[in-house]
This record gives C-alpha cells, structure tokens and sequence, in this order.
C-alpha cells in the first residue's frame, strides 16, 4: 500500500527533475538517458501497472516520440539521427527492460519459478525474422543495415513486446481480465471518437462515416476509417469474451451494451475489411459457440437483419460506387502491381526488409498519380515484396504455428465460460491477422497484442481448479 501511495509522488519528481533539466538547457541526449533509466527502475517497481499503460496506448498509433541517435553513426544510417518510436513501443521498451533485469535478478540469481520465461510461437516467428535478415542478399541490393534494423524493429522487436510480454506478465485470471477490461474501454472511446467524427465530415454536409477525429490536434487513434475498423474487430469479441468471465450480471450486460455499440460504430466506418471480418467473425462463432443461440434467437435475428439493409445499400455505396472507393482501389492496384514486380525480380529472398515504401517512392508513376509512396495495402505482398518465397514460407509457418496452439489450448479448456471466452479471444486475434491482409498495421501491437493476449489465456483458461472467486472479485471491484 505504501509502494502505491508513493508513485504519484514518484512520477511528480521525476517529471520535476526533467523539466528542469530542459530549462537548465542541458543537452538533450543525457535527458533521454536520465527520463529512460528513470522509466525503467518504475517499471520494475510497477511492472504489471507499466504493462498495463503499454496495453492501453497501443491503438494510438499516432502518438509518436523522437529519439535523438547523436552523433552515432549507425544512427544516423540507419535512423537518419532520431529514432521515431510511437508512445506505446516506448513505454513496452521500457517495460522489456524492466522484465529483463526481473529475469536476471529473480529467476536467473533466485531461482524464482514465476519469474521463469516462456516463449510460444518462438521457433517460427524467429524463423520468420532470420528471413528478413536473409533479403539483405537479395540480387536488387538493399541497404544491409536498414534491413538489419528492419529485421530488429519492428520484426522482432513485435515478437518480445507483443508475444513474449503479454505471455509471461498475464498469468491470473484477473490480469487477464483486467487487460481485457482496459482494450475495452480504449475500443468504447475509440468508437465514441468515431460516432463524433461522423457529425463533422471532411467533405462538408451532415453526416459521414465513422472514423478516427483528432485529439488535441493528434491523430492519436489513425487518419482513416480502416485505423478504427481494425481495433472494433478485437474489442468487440474481446468485450464478449470478458463478459464470459465476469460474475455479476450487471457488468455483464454493461459489457454487452459495449459490444453492440463497438460493433455498430465498426460497421458506420463503411470499411469493406471491418464488415467482412465481422461477417467471418459471425460465421466462426455460429459453427462453434454460438450455434444454439442463434437458433433460440432466430427471429429477433432475422428482424435486426430487416433493420440494416439500409446499412447494406450504403455500404455497397461506399465500397463500390463512392469517389474515395475508386480511388482507394486505384491505389491498391498499383501498389500490388509494384509488389508483384518486386517479387519476381528477386522471387527468393524479395527486395529487402523494410523497402518498399523507398521502392514505391522511386517509381514515378505512383509518385505521379498518387503523391507521396505508401506502404503495402496487405500483408501478404509487404512479406512477397520484402523477403521473397522464403519470407512467405515463414510467415506461413507463424500463422500455423498459431493456429496449432490454439488447437491444443482448446482441447484442454472445459466447456462453459472459459470455452466461449477462448473462442472469443481466438475471433478477435484471427480477425485482425485476416484484416491485415488488406491493411498496413501489420507490423505494430495492433495486430500482435491479440495473439499475444490469446496465447496468454491457454493456460490460465485450461486451468481446472483456480481461485476464480476471488479474481472475479478483484476485477469486480476494477470496474465499480
């Protein structure tokens, strides 16, 4: 209790020592230095609260920091003299150095068994970031030390802070449920944001679709509509899998209410990847969990199904007849024509991790048509472009990987509550790896985290005994 008292106190003088040093005019590499040390021997004292801000900043992408290299030279070649991080990979750095030193100190010195790591999916994803290193030999000649760092951040860097965290810091029920409660209540005032940006569209008029609105001058959450239908498709089975795990009805139907307004925001973004996730998503729980109570439910379904047909002609608009559709395919065209050509000048190992977009921006037509180079709309081309058939093989192999776990973790989970909510779970991190095979938040904890939270529910879900009362209660008293 004592340790908790004190951490406003703590976080008020660390922030008052910096403030000085900045007006003090000390240089600003030290100050990096001195905040960065100071982060981590926080997060080592609050290890689970610091994981816990690294969850809930992870949406918000947009919220980017600038990391001076000084004078290295590698940081100049390979960062161009500043390292942009977004707020969220900061703060998960911060905390994989503080997990670090608990290994060393507590399971390597002490010999402490909650401490001791585990690394599911490590073999294929490994294997997966060695081919990337490997499409530094490809014939086009990239640069091998942005393919390296590449290869580092984000490849890896994914794996340790999105993978490997969640699995080894989600160990209770009640953390795992108190993650759940916090990617929900991002995902709620995320598709808030979106139901205020539908009344202030960009184009004028009085409504639009639901996409992410500035905050403050930020687009903390994205620019586009596709940045909010990619997070509604993990906090909408997510709300639902820890409305499984909750005790009190009350919490339960507040956690459905959620889930229906998340839902309904995601299909006001008029995304064609969110409504079609959201349709796989539907059909994968009506063949596992959802069978009997769609069958129970038939007509109340069959009426809510009358009532968006309206909502079926106006995506059919946006996705098909719109100005920005047209344009959005355009532009999807030409950046899979880019990929294509890329693969088969260097089908094995591709063009090199990490350079498409600098390919993309030395094609002049694109340049041309389109302004400025974007990435690979899809996750699939970004790997056949970047690292080739072996590139391919390997990302084949995590996916599988994955699915494999998943299997074995079901088979040992008994029916009832902890079942639906592993099945829910499961919805979630296969959605949004199918949404970013249309997408390009393919290499952040927005696709990663998912995965790693589901990876993290297997054992404590397949537990047959547990203290589940009195995690319920903790979490109970979370969200009071």
């Amino acid at each position: 209790m004592n340790r908790i008292s004190s951490l406003p106190w703590g976080l008020f003088l660390c922030a008052s020592l910096i403030a000085i040093f900045v007006a003090a005019s000390i240089p600003f590499v030290p100050v990096v230095l001195f905040g960065g040390l100071v982060a981590i021997f926080f997060a080592y004292q609050y290890i689970y609260t610091s994981f816990g801000l690294a969850v809930a900043l992870t949406p918000f992408l947009g919220l980017n920091i600038s990391i001076p290299t000084g004078e290295l030279l590698f940081g100049k070649r390979a960062f161009g003299g500043a390292i942009d991080i977004s707020l969220a990979e900061f703060v998960c750095f911060v905390v994989l150095a503080a997990w670090a030193f608990k290994l060393f100190f507590l399971w390597s010195k002490r010999g402490d068994q909650q401490w001791h790591p585990r690394l599911p999916l490590a073999e294929s994803y490994f294997a997966m970031t060695l081919a990337h290193l490997s499409s530094g030999l490809s014939r086009l000649l990239p640069d091998p030390v942005l393919v390296a760092k590449y290869a580092m951040r984000p490849i890896l860097f994914d794996y340790l802070a999105f993978i490997a965290l969640p699995v080894n810091l989600i160990k209770s029920r009640s953390r795992l449920m108190n993650i759940l409660a916090i990617l929900v209540c991002v995902g709620v005032f995320a598709a808030a944001n979106g139901l205020v940006a539908m009344f202030f569209p960009p184009g004028g008029g009085f409504i639009g679709r639901a996409r992410p609105m500035p905050i403050f001058g930020y687009s903390a959450l994205g620019e586009n509509h596709n940045s909010l239908g990619d997070l509604m498709v993990v906090t909408v089975p997510f709300a639902l899998a820890l409305a499984e795990l909750v005790r009190e009805e009350r919490h339960r139907r507040i956690l459905h209410l959620a889930a229906a307004f998340m839902f309904l925001i995601g299909l006001l973004t008029f995304s064609r990847s969110t409504w079609l996730v959201f349709i796989l998503q539907i059909v994968f729980l009506f063949f596992t969990e959802w069978r009997e109570i769609m069958k129970k439910h038939l007509s109340q379904i069959f009426t809510v199904s009358v009532f968006a047909i309206p909502l079926v002609f106006g995506m059919s608009y946006f996705a098909f007849a719109s100005q920005t559709a047209k344009s959005s395919n355009s532009t999807r065209l030409v950046l899979a024509e880019i990929a294509q050509d890329l693969f088969l000048s260097s089908p094995w190992l591709g063009a090199g991790a990490g350079s498409f977009v600098d390919r993309v921006g030395s094609t002049n037509l694109f340049v041309t048509e389109f302004g400025a180079p974007l990435d690979s709309h899809g996750f699939i081309q970004k790997v056949a472009a970047e690292a080739g058939l072996i590139g391919l093989a390997a990302l084949a192999a995590v996916v599988l990987h994955f699915f494999w776990l998943v299997h074995q973790g079901k088979k040992k989970i008994l029916r009832g509550p902890a079942n639906r909510a592993f099945v829910l779970l499961v919805a979630g991190a296969c959605g949004v790896l199918f949404y970013q095979v249309f997408d390009t938040d393919y290499w952040t904890g927005k696709m990663w985290l998912p995965i790693g939270i589901t990876l993290a529910s297997i054992p404590i879900l397949t537990k047959r005994t547990t203290n589940s009362d009195r995690d319920a209660t903790e979490t109970t008293r979370m969200l009071n």
